[in-house]
């Protein structure tokens, strides 16, 4: 599934429609996970003044040509989607190509498989509105501190690594980012947040924005479905020191890597390393 790496990676990719005026808008399926808007109807005319990201979601800003704000896209790529970005015009759409927004010379096309993803249109403000009004902080925003980030896991009886997964204390730390995150601070992943010390929580905060900007800076992570906006793969799996790495020697103590199922997710840490 795209994490916060993946997305931000996409988002990067997309900066190219920033500034451009909608020409042209297709949509081939009724619904992903939710109805899909009529793009075609809503879109051409209205130019994309910004384009950012919110936890796993892309948030389009679109203004009329007064550059007054005329709605906003809410997205999310769901298990499998992604985005291309051709030269107008693109190929003929392939099996889940499912969106096209053309921006002249430059169209933006969703793939999505699985079709868990989803895109909301809103005339109103996104950020006071479901889902993101109920978003915990970004990792790497300044007004999350250490302090804030111990007082958020002492709220919880649950896992640390439920936690991070719930989005509350911090959002964008998905599975593959929690195992990697959790080693590198050297805490278990099934110990209760709330029995972290201030010292651990601040030190876990600093892995997770660590390991989160060096998958964004490898193109994020591709498993099996994810590809960047350019087409290339994700390479933070090459990096990565124990998630998917079951039986094989820790890289700091030699002891096994285990692999630990919570809530139907499987996690990998070193018995050893982390406590």
């Amino acid at each position: 599934m795209p994490e916060l790496p993946e997305v931000e990676v996409t988002r990067r990719g997309l900066i190219c429609a920033v500034g451009k005026t909608v020409t042209a808008a297709a949509v081939r399926i009724p619904r992903l996970r939710d109805p899909v808007p009529d793009f075609a109807g809503l879109l051409p005319g209205l130019r994309l003044a910004s384009l950012e990201r919110r936890a796993k979601y892309l948030i389009w800003h679109f203004e009329d040509q007064q550059g007054m704000p005329a709605g906003t896209i809410v997205s999310h790529l769901g298990m499998s989607g992604f985005w291309r970005v051709w030269p107008s015009p693109a190929p003929a759409p392939r099996k889940h190509d499912h969106v096209d927004l053309v921006f002249g010379d430059v169209t933006l096309r969703l793939n999505d498989a699985r079709r868990f993803g989803s895109m909301r249109w809103t005339t109103g403000d996104p950020y006071a509105e479901k889902p993101l009004c109920d978003l915990g902080p970004e990792p790497f925003s300044e007004a999350l501190t250490p302090l804030g980030f111990w007082q958020a896991l002492q709220k919880t009886r649950r896992s640390i690594k439920e936690t991070l997964l719930a989005g509350s204390a911090v959002v964008g730390c998905g599975n593959i980012y929690c195992s990697e995150s959790l080693f590198a601070a050297g805490i278990l992943p099934t110990r209760s947040a709330s029995s972290l010390t201030k010292k651990e929580a601040a030190r876990l905060l600093t892995e997770i924005r660590r390991i989160l900007a060096e998958a964004i800076a490898s193109g994020g992570t591709t498993l099996r479905d994810f590809h960047g906006p350019d087409g290339s793969d994700g390479y933070f799996a090459l990096d990565c020191q124990v998630y998917g790495r079951e039986g094989e020697a820790c890289p700091k103590c030699g002891r096994l890597i285990v692999r630990i199922v919570q809530n139907g997710r499987s996690s990998f840490c070193c018995p050893g390393c982390q406590k």
